[in-house]
């Protein structure tokens, strides 16, 4: 597929269609600085008309009840993306940098988790009955029963536009609820050519899914975000940004599911095998270019192995393989764009400049003067209340902290941050690592060469990292609301 033939319209209402103002924007390659594609403006008009299919999908259509064609269009919807696999990888890579490496964790493996959701369409227990119970001179039978909210609208970062639309799309669409997608202003590619699939290969009907694309980072959110229709809101991205949609969520009482950023620590105890540790904790920190929003990006060193991880950090990082994102060897990648680079930059220069020490990296990367490059980084002898261990980096960039104590001590260095959204924790006596992984005030932690991410597995953020959670049982339940009914006991 060239630039060209990448679909960038808006969809809505079932059809492709350009924004009411016929503006389109560019979407950049962040590696070269190439045009990928270029993908429609939407402005407020757009979002309404968006919102509008989806109401009138979710309140006149039988697509929240009809749970045996609910799973059929979803399973075409998988297979249509098994199809388009290969788009889809070139593409994530072409707009969001991701590099080939890890790729698969991005897209293959969200397309093969959807049998989970899928399934559960149908095996769900979308009613449940209690037995009789006696309470103001009635014996009355009750009924628990699950509906979906209506309308959601899906919010989705540029880190990972694969992964978090299909989640978004995919959960709100399986249980029963209708969708508008707006994605990043970053990465509309993407979320269009998921619409293509579905309109292609999918018996979906008119307004069930939408989409939307916007240059301008807040106008299309904030259309979405003020308007009463909507019955759910779904967003992955800052914390300062779920913030805004909670509050304007409160108008209404409309309920909000957030996965927010994080600044997740891998505390390293005295025991800990240093070539797992050093090997796995530097992959979980570097991979996806550092910009992923659950990655070890604290280490949590003790000082009797403090100088000898650092020894390896500096050799592993040093030498780690950078640079174009097609090229399956290179682990880092580019940063999306100027802005962002800017900022990992400005955080590393003020680490230096408070006495941290850089081991390697540090710097811009340079790849002919063309794309954003930061070299993969390790910041030392970071004090734990410092702005580089306090504040999400979104880039290559590790800091150490070193801590002498015992480990209740190695907790509370890790607990000291607002966000909560992943742990990890390296020892020799898994005992002694579920020990810690158990007080660690965070969603999601990870032992030794562990990792939580599947389907099954309820993932969701404390503190400043979200509310609410993806997957699992419990991510299903969060689209559905819970009515419980009596009648009558007749004995």
């Amino acid at each position: 597929m060239t630039q060209t033939e990448y679909e960038g319209r808006l969809f809505i209402d079932g059809e492709f269609r350009e924004a009411r103002s016929g503006r389109r924007y560019n979407v950049i390659n962040p590696a070269d600085e190439s045009v990928v594609g270029t993908a429609a403006d939407a402005g407020a008009e757009d979002v309404h008309d968006a919102i509008t299919a989806a109401r009138r999908a979710a309140d006149e259509t039988d697509w929240g009840t009809d749970h045996k064609f609910r799973r059929h269009c979803l399973e075409q919807l998988q297979e249509g993306l098994r199809r388009e696999i290969d788009t889809f990888r070139k593409l994530v890579t072409a707009e969001a940098g991701v590099c080939a490496a890890v790729i698969p964790s991005h897209v293959d493996a969200m397309i093969d988790g959807m049998d989970f959701f899928n399934n559960l369409i149908t095996e769900f227990q979308w009613e449940e009955d209690l037995p009789p119970y006696d309470f103001l001179g009635f014996t009355s039978n009750r009924r628990i029963r699950y509906e979906p909210y209506g309308v959601v609208g899906a919010i989705t970062p540029w880190n990972a536009p694969f992964m978090t639309a299909i989640w978004k799309v995919h959960h709100g669409l399986a249980t029963g609820n209708t969708v508008v997608l707006k994605s990043a202003p970053d990465t509309p590619l993407t979320a269009a050519m998921l619409a293509k699939v579905a309109a292609e290969q999918t018996d979906l009907p008119p307004g069930v899914l939408n989409t939307i694309s916007s240059e301008d980072k807040a106008a299309a959110g904030d259309a979405m975000t003020a308007d009463p229709r909507i019955d759910l809101y779904h967003f992955t991205g800052s914390p300062g940004v779920g913030q805004r949609i909670m509050e304007r969520a409160a108008d209404g009482i409309r309920h909000v599911v957030l996965e927010l950023g994080g600044k997740s620590a891998n505390v390293l105890l005295p025991d800990a095998d240093l070539d797992t540790a050093c090997g796995l904790g530097v992959a979980m920190c570097m991979n996806s270019s550092g910009q992923g929003c659950a990655l070890a990006t604290r280490m949590v060193v003790h000082a009797s192995i403090y100088d000898e991880v650092l020894q390896r950090l500096e050799a592993i990082v040093g030498n780690l393989p950078w640079g174009d994102p097609t090229d399956p060897t290179n682990m880092v990648g580019p940063i999306i764009r100027l802005e962002q680079l800017e900022r990992i930059e400005g955080l590393v220069d003020r680490a230096r400049a408070a006495g941290a020490r850089v081991l390697c990296g540090g710097k811009r990367g340079d790849r002919g003067g063309k794309g954003f490059w930061y070299e993969p980084t390790v910041v030392a002898d970071v004090d734990e209340n410092a702005e580089i261990a306090q504040t999400e980096v979104f880039g290559p960039v590790l800091a150490v902290i070193k801590y002498d104590g015992d480990d209740d001590e190695a907790v509370r260095v890790a607990n000291n941050t607002r966000y909560g959204l992943s742990g990890y924790v390296q020892s020799r006596d898994e005992e002694r690592a579920w020990r810690v992984a158990h007080k660690l005030r965070a969603g999601t932690v990870n032992i030794n060469d562990s990792f939580y991410l599947s389907p099954d597995a309820p993932f969701g953020g404390w503190g400043i990292s979200g509310v609410g959670v993806e997957h699992g049982v419990a991510g299903f339940r969060d689209y559905l609301r819970i009515k419980s009914i009596a009648s009558p006991y007749k004995g």
